[in-house]
């Protein structure tokens, strides 16, 4: 019971997460600082929980770390797509290499 519960109770929050981004988008009045804020607060959510998985329990997993790297060193001349495929592809050779 204690499950259903928790679940519902992120699928309320989740739901109300979300009205609040759609309307605070609907009252767009031109301000420099909210719309960064907007544009950048969903950056920084799935930065986070990246990093979560990536040190369970304290200790950064290998591979990650690698593709990481990889990823934000290639963003800067090739873009997005290009360096998050390039940063899948080392972690990948890490984990399959064994090399770390």
């Amino acid at each position: 019971m204690n499950v259903v519960l928790f679940v519902a109770g992120l699928a309320v929050v989740t739901y109300l997460l979300r009205l609040a981004g759609v309307s605070a988008a609907a009252r767009d009045t031109g301000d420099g600082r909210r719309s960064l804020f907007t544009a950048l607060l969903p950056v920084a959510l799935l930065a986070a929980v990246a990093a979560l998985q990536a040190a369970p329990g304290g200790r950064p997993v290998a591979h990650l770390v690698v593709a990481a790297a990889v990823a934000g060193v290639a963003v800067r001349r090739l873009g997005f797509l290009p360096a998050m495929l390039l940063g899948t592809a080392a972690g990948a050779l890490v984990t399959l290499g064994g090399l770390l």
